[in-house]
């Protein structure tokens, strides 16, 4: 597809603009019954917050333990100072103006809607140069109105999610970069920030690497774009992983991030395509066949000596079998689609795979370089998907990639319609190409498929802020409360808690799940090793329901039957929320 003329590809980065605005408008309005109490949608959103305000309190950046998390010991973490930065600026930016309160506030609210900027950015560029401008302005239009996409970058949302889809489209930014090691640059620094992140980007981190390796070895003009990105990438990894972390992480192993288990076969990956480069050259496809080969070869080679038990299986086994159960495969999201409802896998599948079949056919209408960008778009969705199938959460990652080629589609299937002889048709057609935008697809899909699943019982939201109001006006204590729970009782009160739903503080989640499924005599026994004086519960939280389930006749089940032992002393609260003070033995 042609691009526009300057003036016109000026104005569509000004419609791209605009339309971030709007987007962003509309969410701060939706969402303002949230921002007011700071009612996070997500578990995870509330302990980040707790995150920065302890490190914004004094505790030092390369601790992100938590310490009011099973105290004495404290919750161990592995969470990134990278996505903690922008709110916490904010927060000192903000507070000499607003106060804390509302600074804390306002710096939750404002980076997701920034991130979505960067995000809308990054489609528009990358879009541009696969499809041209109007289809760039398209996917912009698509970006913000799916709401697999946005659910990520809604006000208050200040989790990592959002920092990895945004990577994601700035490392297809690079892969789409004309100058080659520009490019590969792009890429590399892109998915190194990611890596520190999360361990989720490893894939991602392989298939990148594979499509620039592709191109390398099929066009030497594009050699460039892969030696520069495993050379950036490896030393970029390795600096930021003793930047972020300390020295110390760069010999730590970890299965479940960045560390000495994978820095060092990125680093390997990033000496030995170098020096291959320079010893055989990159002037025939054998030679260049050979130095990704080299690369590659010596990246494996050396995950095969760092990798350790993380190449041995699930590192999550290790939370031992009842929280694994319990906690861990409860965990939708994490889940590969043959777990999720049928209204979940057609929301998984069907952008990605709209977008693959119009990226295929697009590159059938085109030559040369830009037949190529079309092609590596397929590849990486094709990785992406194939990501999400695996893991739920990742779908955000290839609904984006999908983008560009659903823009194109419908561009090119509205000006077949305009051609039609009658109004109706024409008019009809292109009403009907809402259909085949995500938005359209999955609400169409979702609708279809509600009607074969049973509907989910409507649960209390225990975590609002009202629901745990009673707890703020009670001196600080050690509660026994559910993992759900736990997080908000960190960012709500003054409170610690047993255990919370992050999987390094196992011996946190074991003691709550074993305490809720054991027989209370036993659930005594466990509390008692604790430093809790209080338990706290809700009425209509799925994951009592659960222990409820697991064992009729255990603790979780009695309280939920309104039958506790006589050693919890029921406190009266209002609403759902249950208080019982543990009675010493």
């Amino acid at each position: 597809m042609p691009s526009l003329p300057a003036p016109d590809r000026n104005r569509a980065a000004l419609l791209a603009l605009l339309g971030w605005l709007l987007c962003s408008a509309v969410m701060l309005w939706l969402f303002r019954a949230d921002m007011a109490t700071l009612g996070f949608r997500d578990p995870d959103d509330a302990m980040r917050l707790v995150q920065i305000r302890d490190w914004i309190g004094g505790q030092a950046f390369w601790d992100v333990s938590q310490h009011r998390v099973n105290p004495p010991l404290g919750g161990p973490m592995h969470w990134s100072r990278i996505v903690d930065l922008p709110v916490a600026v904010l927060i000192l930016l903000l507070t000499p103006l607003f106060g804390a309160a509302h600074a804390e506030l306002l710096a939750c609210a404002i980076v997701p809607l920034l991130l979505l900027g960067g995000l809308t950015a990054a489609v528009f560029v990358a879009a541009r140069r696969i499809a041209g401008s109007a289809a760039a302005l398209l996917s912009v239009a698509l970006l913000l109105t799916t709401p697999s996409i946005l659910v990520q970058f809604t006000p208050l949302r200040i989790d990592h999610h959002g920092w990895q889809i945004l990577l994601g489209a700035i490392a297809l930014c690079g892969a789409t970069e004309d100058r080659p090691a520009r490019g590969g640059i792009v890429a590399a620094l892109a998915l190194a920030l990611w890596l520190q992140i999360s361990s989720e980007s490893l894939p991602y981190v392989a298939l990148f690497g594979a499509a620039f390796a592709l191109r390398h070895w099929m066009a030497r003009d594009q050699a460039p774009r892969f030696i520069a990105f495993a050379l950036t990438l490896g030393s970029a990894a390795l600096f930021l992983l003793a930047l972020l972390r300390g020295p110390h992480a760069t010999l730590a192993s970890h299965c479940d991030a960045l560390s000495y288990v994978y820095v060092w076969p990125l680093v390997a990956l990033a000496i030995a395509t170098l020096a291959a480069a320079r010893l055989i050259g990159t002037a025939t496809a054998p030679n260049r066949f050979a130095i990704a080969t080299i690369g590659g070869g010596a990246a494996l080679a050396t995950l095969a000596l760092t990798g350790g038990s993380c190449l041995s299986g699930d590192p999550f086994a290790a939370l031992g079998p009842l929280a694994y159960k319990l906690w861990y495969l409860q965990v939708m999201e994490g889940r590969p689609i043959w777990e999720q409802s049928l209204s979940m896998r057609g929301v998984i599948l069907l952008p990605p795979l709209l977008g693959l079949a119009a990226s295929l056919l697009a590159a059938r209408t085109t030559q040369g370089e830009a037949r190529m960008r079309w092609l590596v778009l397929a590849l990486l969705l094709i990785g992406a998907t194939s990501v999400a199938m695996l893991v739920m959460r990742a779908l955000s990652v290839a609904h984006v990639l999908a983008l560009p080629g659903i823009a194109w589609l419908l561009i090119t299937l509205f000006r077949r319609i305009q051609t039609a002889r009658t109004a109706l048709l024409r008019v009809s057609g292109s009403v009907a190409l809402a259909a085949l935008t995500p938005a359209g697809l999955c609400a169409l899909w979702t609708a279809l498929a509600s009607k074969a699943e049973p509907a989910d019982a409507q649960a209390t939201n225990c975590r609002a802020a009202n629901v745990l109001m009673p707890l703020r006006a009670m001196a600080p204590v050690t509660l026994f409360a559910p993992l759900d729970l736990g997080p908000d009782i960190l960012a709500q009160t003054r409170h610690s808690v047993i255990g919370t739903a992050h999987h390094r503080n196992a011996v946190g989640i074991t003691t709550v799940i074993q305490a809720f499924v054991d027989p209370p005599d036993q659930a005594r026994a466990i509390i008692a090793r604790t430093r809790a004086t209080y338990l706290v519960t809700c009425d209509g939280l799925n994951e009592l329901r659960l222990y409820a389930k697991t064992n009729p006749a255990g603790l979780a089940a009695l309280i939920a039957s309104d039958s506790p032992p006589a050693w919890l002393e029921p406190i009266p609260t209002n609403g759902a929320l249950r208080l019982y003070r543990i009675r010493p033995e």
